[in-house]
């Protein structure tokens, strides 16, 4: 997890400053606290970004296929959007896209009230 001289991609994390490198001194120990943050902190923002991008995806394709298997565009949809509107599959695409609209709600919130932070610190 932490660098050390030779990793997988060939890279090597041995830089000649010109003074001995040691990760055990405090210096050494504050670097490897920092990227451990840096770690933790570019596994939870690829974790959020995943849960919205899901979300999207889900409300996107809810969205494209409720008009299609539960009120199609014709005579016989008309007549039956009434019995088909209950079906289970018709209720599960219409909160997928109930539930779709709310997080992506959520995310403009989230995203707005962070940007107005950074915007109010400087």
């Amino acid at each position: 997890m932490y660098p050390c001289n030779d990793d997988d991609f060939g890279f090597s994390w041995d830089i000649d400053l010109g003074w001995n490198w040691n990760w055990d001194s405090w210096y050494g120990r504050l670097l490897k606290g920092m990227f451990d943050i840096t770690v933790f902190i570019i596994k939870m923002l690829y974790s959020i970004l995943g849960y919205y991008i899901m979300w999207i995806l889900l409300h996107y394709v809810a969205a494209h296929l409720y008009p299609t298997y539960c009120v199609p565009f014709t005579i016989s949809g008309l007549l039956l959007s009434p019995f088909m509107s209950s079906a289970p599959h018709c209720i599960a695409l219409r909160w997928l896209i109930i539930e779709g609209s709310n997080v992506i709600l959520t995310m403009w919130i989230v995203f707005g009230t962070y940007a107005i932070r950074c915007m109010l610190r400087r």
